[in-house]
């Protein structure tokens, strides 16, 4: 359980307590990622990011703040998605004001020094090359960038080299001004700590947050496909690393809890029908799995392996055989109640740490405006039917909703843009 609450200025507080924990989360957010951005600032929310933790009026150098968070032993970081951007804590219970403190501080006062702006520009550039060069990173890149193309839901989270290396200070200055606001941000916390003693520290160290709205907002998505799409990036990989799947629903379509349900079923575990048909009956992939993503205004159900090249076709003619077979046929409703209790299983399994529910919460907030509590998502995944997933494959997996995007040594497209054309 968890409640919420909004202070004066509009920054929303939410309180999720937990027993049997000796252990606290904060985490703040911000709903703001490289969905709010323009072509020319691509990637500086990611950066903004990096920023935070270069030092303050308080804490003016970044050591301060790293030797301070590491002398309670905490778990610390930040992250960057499309929609919202997150740093957090995690500490033993004893250190919820301390863990506070510094990430009020990062948060409303960092520096934003110029001189540390250009020397962090290589670190990123780094950042940018690694990932470039982990296939199992990259082609959730390449994904997103076939689905949506040349906008900002598909373009890459962290910029690209030319983006990052031309930002300046003012541009930080003005996104930060623009984005990080009261309204805009919503502080987390999670595990052993009371609700009434952290709204007050919550309002004792944001009361004075700026109350003015965030500027800029992101625009909507378009969504034109009107036959299958494939995109193969040629690199001299081990394995040839696939992603196939279809557009699904936003966040905000109650179709997006059958269609979590259907991934699961897909390629949700062990026993799931990609893994049993390709790992386990035919040794293609040693990893095989599929997921719905949700955002707010847009989504996709995909399958992922990583194959010998010489495996590549046949695995793909598998994935896409499993697809027909959901499509054309109900499941039972023994696998469906099966898939069901595997969901409640693993969710609660994974709720046992308080930075899990912190971020369960807190994603939700961003997304919806109104977080679900652990008991009304299983009531929402509990009355979804056979006939609702049976419903949900059909609608979905269309061929033109259908997409392919690959990584491995491949000059030749063709037999994979066959495949895609016969579905």
């Amino acid at each position: 359980m968890f409640k919420k609450s909004t202070l004066s200025n509009g920054l929303r507080v939410i309180t999720a307590p937990m027993s049997g924990t000796n252990t606290v989360t904060v985490l703040i957010l911000c709903a703001t990622g490289s969905d709010y951005e323009s072509r020319e600032l691509s990637g500086i929310s990611h950066f903004l990011e990096h920023m935070f933790f270069k030092g303050t009026q308080r804490r003016p150098e970044a050591r301060l703040v790293s030797q301070e968070l590491d002398g309670m032993g905490a778990l610390y970081n930040a992250f960057t998605t499309h929609e919202y951007t997150g740093y957090f804590v995690k500490a033993g219970k004893t250190y919820l004001e301390k863990a506070l403190d510094i990430l009020t501080d990062i948060y409303k006062n960092s520096l934003l020094k110029a001189e540390e702006i250009e020397r962090e520009k290589q670190v990123i550039v780094e950042e940018l090359h690694r990932d470039l060069d982990t296939p199992t990173q990259y082609i959730w890149w390449i994904w997103e960038r076939l689905l949506y193309g040349d906008q900002p839901a598909g373009w890459d989270i962290i910029g690209n080299e030319k983006t990052i290396r031309a930002l300046q200070q003012d541009d930080f200055v003005n996104y930060f001004m623009h984005q990080y606001s009261a309204p805009n941000t919503i502080v987390i916390v999670a595990g052993n700590c009371d609700e009434t003693a952290v709204r007050e520290l919550v309002r004792k160290n944001f009361g004075d947050a700026r109350s003015d709205p965030p500027i800029r907002t992101k625009p909507a998505v378009v969504e034109s496909q009107r036959v299958p799409m494939l995109h193969a990036e040629f690199k001299t990989t081990d394995q040839t690393h696939i992603t196939l799947g279809f557009r699904g629903f936003d966040v905000t379509d109650p179709r997006h809890y059958a269609a979590g349900v259907l991934a699961i079923i897909l390629g949700g575990g062990m026993s799931s029908r990609m893994f049993i048909r390709i790992r386990e009956e035919l040794g293609l992939a040693y990893n095989v799995s599929t997921a719905h993503e949700s955002y707010s205004n847009r989504g996709y159900l995909v399958t992922y392996a990583g194959v010998d090249h010489a495996n590549a076709i046949k695995t793909i003619q598998e994935m896409l055989s499993e697809y027909r077979k959901v499509r054309e046929r109900p499941v039972s409703g023994e696998e469906l109640q099966r898939v069901k209790d595997y969901i409640r299983g693993t969710t609660l399994i994974g709720l046992e740490q308080s930075n899990a529910v912190a971020s369960f919460v807190g994603e939700q907030e961003v997304l919806l405006g109104k977080p679900l509590t652990v008991d009304e998502v299983f009531a929402k995944i509990d009355a979804v039917t056979t006939d609702d997933i049976h419903a949900v494959a059909q609608e979905l997996m269309k061929p033109e909703k259908l997409n392919l995007a690959m990584i491995g040594p491949f000059t030749d497209t063709a037999p994979f843009q066959k495949m895609l054309f016969e579905f």
